[in-house]
């Protein structure tokens, strides 16, 4: 799992772009970039929002998060409905650990032998 959130700080060209794909009404500098499950774009207070939520979230696709100022961007459209995408990748790697964890409990625990008694504990019932 080397998979990152990332946190993009936007140039003014990026900016520029974000806001002709999502709405130039919109306020648009930074993104958050989940690798190949989507992006969304925002302020800097929204995106840091989701940017700190989602890798502590999503344990199982993301092993941290990082914070850039620059980054390539394939296409400037906030994903749609990202949380569920998320989720979606994310409950089968749950489901699988607590299917391992069920396993492993129910496996016999081993007995532990008795401790024997000795001659003077048979004697006085010890």
């Amino acid at each position: 799992m080397t998979k990152k959130v990332r946190l993009v700080k936007l140039t003014a060209g990026q900016i520029a772009l974000a806001k002709e794909a999502n709405g130039r009404k919109k306020q648009i500098t930074h993104a958050v970039v989940c690798d190949n499950f989507g992006q969304l774009f925002g302020t800097e207070k929204q995106c840091r929002k989701y940017y700190s939520a989602w890798s502590n979230i999503f344990p199982h696709i993301f092993c941290g998060g990082e914070e850039v100022d620059n980054f390539e961007f394939k296409s400037f459209t906030t994903t749609p409905e990202l949380v569920m995408v998320l989720i979606d990748a994310h409950v089968p790697f749950e489901k699988a650990e607590i299917t391992q964890k069920i396993a492993d409990t129910s496996r016999p625990a081993q007995q532990i032998p008795a401790k024997k008694k000795g001659f003077w504990s048979k004697l006085f019932g010890a």
